[in-house]
């Protein structure tokens, strides 16, 4: 008797469905582990969630992330373009210095901003419709 080799190009392919069900548990393994990362920031941000809440700003958790670096990088979400401005300005008025201000020219306009406190290092993107917002203008 005979015995064959199942190769990699006689391996049945994997389904669209099963294509999609495998990318969509990869992502979610990724975001975990970024979660897990950003643990002792979060906890630390979390003193700054009721001043947040009361100016009525609502953080994107979904695009709330680190990308590699110590800087938490916040999203006020997409649809309020001043509310980034607005976040900037409850994390400073709430005890957040400016440790970094990058404006930006062009047609993308707008500035970063990183606050920090302590060992909390927080980037926020500001709409360019939205500087002008800002009520704090450059690094403390």
């Amino acid at each position: 008797m005979k015995t064959t080799r199942q190769t990699a190009a006689s391996a049945p392919a994997l389904s669209l469905h099963q294509r999609m069900q495998a990318r969509e548990i990869e992502r979610h393994t990724a975001r975990l582990a970024v979660i897990k990362r950003m643990q002792a920031r979060l906890a630390l941000l979390d003193a700054f969630m009721p001043a947040i809440e009361q100016a009525g700003i609502s953080l994107g958790l979904d695009e709330l992330t680190a990308w590699g670096g110590k800087s938490l990088w916040l999203s006020a979400g997409l649809l309020d373009h001043a509310a980034a401005a607005r976040l900037v300005n409850v994390l400073a008025a709430n005890g957040m210095e400016v440790d970094e201000r990058k404006d930006y020219d062009g047609a993308a306009g707008g500035c970063c901003v990183r606050l920090k406190k302590g060992r909390l290092l927080v980037s926020v993107s500001v709409d360019r419709r939205s500087v002008h917002l800002l009520e704090v203008l450059a690094c403390a």
